[in-house]
């Protein structure tokens, strides 16, 4: 164990103990002390979530770790973090979206067979039968067979899946159980034709999505060739840290925010921010 994370142990047991106030406060000191291109700094915003007194600071910074640092050790635990506080506060549609990433990108957590579950409940509760279908079949190969209780769970769905196809991806499950898939199929090609295309570079365009922001511009261009491989128009903007890695240019914010939406239908968190001198 290091020395940080002896100090976030010990914020965790402040916090169990009912010193709450304490724990937190040795969280904040990490993240005044650490510059934010450093593993350490991620691990600490992780924490501050893990430890907040509010879901809502807690979902703040979840989704720090998510969008900023996706590549940290804690992104998968983040991920299924946020996808709980969205079940809570009843937005199906998040949570849904981190779950499907959460299974997509962590393929050796633990957590799989319990984010499997909520995802078949979450898809059911949304009417998209094949999408839950598809989930089901994933979560009971993954679940040991050592786990009885969590195999009873999904077991009880069962019955639900039996004239229900899946053996499709959940992409296509999720657009198939829509109640107008050719109108979703249209918009999703077009779409991903956007994505694919490099736009033009409007001269009057202030803002832009940002992805993720690494003090490696080696990291910074791992993930937008990961990004690029998905058919999308990304760069890395900065000549020195931090290397920030975007997606567009929007001449007002609504036309950003409204990407953003279109991009985390694909699986992809990105948030608004006005375009620098930096990043042409």
């Amino acid at each position: 164990m290091t020395p940080t994370d002896s100090i976030f142990a010990r914020a965790r047991q402040l916090v169990v103990n009912g010193n709450g106030a304490a724990g937190r406060l040795l969280v904040d000191s990490v993240i005044a002390a650490t510059s934010p291109d450093s593993a350490i700094y991620a691990d600490a915003i992780y924490w501050r979530a893990a430890l907040a007194a509010t879901s809502a600071d807690a979902e703040h910074d979840y989704k720090r770790v998510v969008v900023e640092y996706p590549l940290s050790a804690h992104a998968g635990d983040a991920l299924f973090q946020l996808a709980q506080l969205e079940v809570a506060r009843g937005d199906r549609a998040a949570a849904t979206t981190h779950l499907d990433r959460f299974l997509l990108e962590n393929p050796a957590s633990d957590d799989r067979g319990r984010a499997g579950l909520m995802l078949v409940r979450l898809a059911f509760d949304q009417n998209e039968p094949q999408h839950a279908c598809v989930a089901l079949r994933r979560a009971l190969q993954d679940v040991p067979a050592t786990e009885v209780e969590l195999h009873n769970q999904l077991d009880y769905f069962s019955p639900r899946c039996v004239n229900v196809d899946s053996t499709r991806a959940v992409g296509t499950a999720h657009t198939a159980a829509s109640r107008d898939s050719a109108r979703r199929d249209s918009a999703a090609t077009t779409t991903a034709r956007r994505d694919t295309t490099p736009a033009p570079r409007v001269s009057k365009a202030r803002y832009t999505l940002q992805v993720a922001a690494y003090g490696s511009k080696a990291d910074a261009d791992a993930l937008a060739k990961r990004l690029k491989a998905r058919g999308v128009d990304v760069r890395v903007a900065g000549t020195a840290r931090m290397f920030r890695v975007r997606i567009g240019h929007y001449e007002t914010r609504a036309a950003a925010a409204a990407a953003a939406r279109e991009l985390k239908a694909k699986k992809i968190d990105a948030f608004v921010t006005e375009i620098g001198g930096d990043d042409k």
